[in-house]
């Protein structure tokens, strides 16, 4: 049984009756989701105060509309940078004085929340072209699309409610569990818990066939 408590774009809150063992196995499968995240920068102008390595550090960070492409080891290209069916391109360029925010990244409607990047004074320039890929979570945090936790619906501060709880969880019993997701942006809230479950199935896939 899965029940709806509250739901918005960048959250989602659930009750939900799964074994303890299931929703730490979806929490976990959360960084096994293909995210697209900017993973170089070509910079030709930089005046500001930040060196070109905080710059892209931040860059990174900018959680980016999630796109439809393959993953780079998954990709035929055979190329460092990508090509068109594993990366996508991104450019920005500004002048002060003004602070420079991640929406002014072209391609507009690129990312999903505005967050400033660096300040410029009068005459200062910023300008980079930005390399976006998928990735996934487990192989660094940029790629990673949000925050998944749960709790048991009738926790307790009392020792032996919490001390019953653990014995259940350790039988593996079906148990009614609030489970609380979080988007960074790349992608909605529910689409975190979809395709957490389907990346359990293609593990589970990929575990079978290699035991045949």
């Amino acid at each position: 049984m899965i029940k709806t408590i509250e739901k918005s774009e960048e959250k989602i809150k659930l009750k939900i009756e799964i074994p303890v063992t299931l929703a730490n196995a979806i929490r976990r499968s959360i960084n096994y989701i293909p995210i697209l995240a900017i993973d170089s920068l070509e910079i030709s102008k930089n005046d500001s105060a930040l060196y070109d390595e905080i710059i892209a550090h931040r860059m990174g960070l900018v959680p980016l509309k999630n796109e439809n492409l393959k993953l780079p080891w998954k990709c035929d290209c055979e190329k460092e940078e990508g090509c068109g069916k594993c990366s996508s391109k991104f450019k920005l360029s500004a002048q002060g004085p003004c602070v420079v925010y991640s929406d002014q990244l072209a391609p507009k409607n690129s990312v999903s929340l505005k967050m400033p990047i660096t300040i410029l004074d009068k005459d200062q320039e910023i300008e980079f072209v930005a390399n976006a890929k998928m990735g996934l979570g487990i192989n660094h945090a940029k790629f990673s699309p949000g925050l998944l936790v749960y709790k048991y619906s009738d926790d307790s501060d009392e020792d032996s409610a919490f001390d019953k709880l653990v014995e259940e969880t350790q039988k593996d019993k079906v148990m009614e569990l609030e489970m609380n997701i979080e988007s960074w942006g790349q992608i909605p809230a529910k689409d975190i818990f979809i395709k957490s479950i389907e990346a359990i199935n293609e593990e589970l896939k990929g575990f079978v066939k290699a035991i045949k």
